[in-house]
């Protein structure tokens, strides 16, 4: 890697230049960013390297995706309408043997969206943030989309489009998640018929934006979902409250206000955007999301990922849903009480709870880096093993009671859930079924206690 890169360097940057250091920072779902530390007379310069992955372990993910060829054109071009983007240095072409990507200015700023939220390093700038992010969507979805439909590199979606595209990645998956179905379906039902059709960034949320502590946003990177579509989609995937990292008061990236970021955005823009129109988006973001976590958790179910992280992002499906929960059905729910059992040996529950206790104190500590982090997951799936082992055979007894009361005569052996899935795509029940969707709100929320009890949403209603 390193002699191809130092080949690399010296074709775009001029001989005399020496590769010093090439540091993998992440590995996303299909690419990879680097830094690139570049010598020269005696002073270091460093580069961002942004590279497809070598492996084909995504291609169970289907949910859109550019390429990387057309996200340094996107780049490229957002910085000629003012857009806060790095400088494309260079592009890697076939003969470097680097893979597919390109190299770019090196930025200084924090992308870590709990660190934006929460750091008191960050406390001043806060309130600016959610007016600058209006400022730099408005410059986004000005600009020329022309080029890009021309040349075929971008679709021009409707929202069914979008719904459709990430409904059928769920069916494929052949995972009976009735809450999903419910969303699908309310989704397509109301879907907006007619908006203007601008460049949408496509994930412009916390973690893509580069904050510095003093003059606020100095980076929009990862255009890898860009699309032409409803400028809401944009503006609402912000607010999504998966991107709140438990700061949930502030529905801008939580950090911010909605109605600073609509202000600046309507005020530059010349749009009339309300928070109506994000609603509906925000919707979609939960339901979005939720369907990529099944995606990344199948994975390694089907062997293609066999990372530890796979299956607990599997798990955290759940959080989506419970979103779409409080956006579409936002009512109380009774939490499962835990079940007492007496039994004199050690119950699988608390063995689990020991093993968790085991590896987050005794084996993290003396870890460090990615080992470090692979023993928090691992933690983390024994403490869902423990719930689990709690809760879980009372949830569902409580969940076929639920059932059959609400789909009546059923056969003994029948499966329940995918009965109700396949009553919700047919259209066989009535999205305003108050037993659907209390059995929707309860099932979704027994889920999160075992998946993610801290979850905001879900501790936000006292519920753990």
């Amino acid at each position: 890697m390193i002699t191809r890169l130092q080949s690399f360097i010296e074709k775009h940057l001029g001989q005399g230049v020496k590769v010093e250091n090439a540091l993998l920072l992440t590995g996303g779902a299909s690419q990879e960013t680097w830094r690139i530390d570049v010598e020269h007379k005696g002073s270091l310069t460093p580069y961002c390297l942004r590279r497809a992955k070598d492996s084909e372990s995504e291609q169970a993910l289907d949910l859109g995706g550019v390429g990387l060829m057309v996200e340094a054109e996107l780049i490229q071009a957002a910085r000629s309408v003012g857009v806060k983007a790095p400088q494309i240095v260079a592009l890697i072409n076939e003969e470097d043997d680097l893979g597919i990507g390109f190299l770019m200015q090196w930025l200084e700023g924090e992308t870590l969206g709990h660190k934006i939220a929460r750091a008191q390093e960050f406390a001043s700038i806060r309130p600016e943030l959610a007016r600058q992010c209006g400022e730099q969507l408005a410059l986004i979805h000005s600009m020329d989309t022309q080029p890009f439909l021309q040349a075929g590199s971008l679709q021009k979606m409707a929202a069914v489009d979008f719904i459709q595209q990430t409904y059928d990645q769920y069916l494929s998956l052949n995972m009976q998640q009735p809450m999903l179905d419910y969303t699908a379906r309310y989704l397509l039902e109301n879907a907006p018929r007619q908006h203007d059709y601008v460049l949408n960034h496509g994930d412009f949320r916390s973690g893509n934006l580069m904050v510095d502590p003093n003059i606020g946003i100095s980076a929009v990177l990862d255009w890898e979902l860009a699309s032409i579509a409803d400028p809401a989609k944009d503006i609402a995937w912000l607010c999504v409250n998966s991107w709140r990292f438990g700061c949930n008061e502030f529905v801008v990236g939580g950090f911010g206000d909605l109605d600073d970021l609509l202000t600046a955005y309507n005020a530059n823009s010349g749009r009339k955007i309300s928070a109506d129109d994000i609603h509906y988006w925000m919707v979609f973001g939960s339901f979005w999301w939720s369907v990529c976590c099944l995606s990344m958790g199948n994975t390694y179910k089907t062997g293609v990922n066999t990372s530890l992280e796979r299956p607990i992002i599997g798990r955290r499906a759940s959080e989506g849903q419970l979103d779409c929960v409080n956006l579409l059905l936002p009512q109380s729910f009774e939490i499962i009480p835990d079940e007492q059992n007496q039994a004199l040996l050690p119950t699988d529950a608390e063995l689990a709870e020991a093993l968790q206790a085991h590896l987050k104190d005794n084996v993290a500590p003396l870890l460090s880096g990615k080992d470090k982090f692979l023993a928090q997951v691992a933690a983390n799936a024994a403490g869902i093993l423990a719930r689990s082992a709690r809760f879980n055979a009372s949830a569902v007894r409580q969940a076929n009671n639920r059932l059959q009361a609400l789909l009546g005569d059923c056969e003994p052996q029948e499966d329940l859930n995918a009965k109700l899935c396949e009553h919700i795509r047919e259209g066989l029940v009535d999205l305003d079924n108050l037993a659907l969707q209390a059995h929707l709100r309860a099932t979704v929320e027994a889920q999160v206690l075992i998946d993610q009890p801290q979850y905001v949403e879900f501790s936000k209603r006292g519920a753990g």
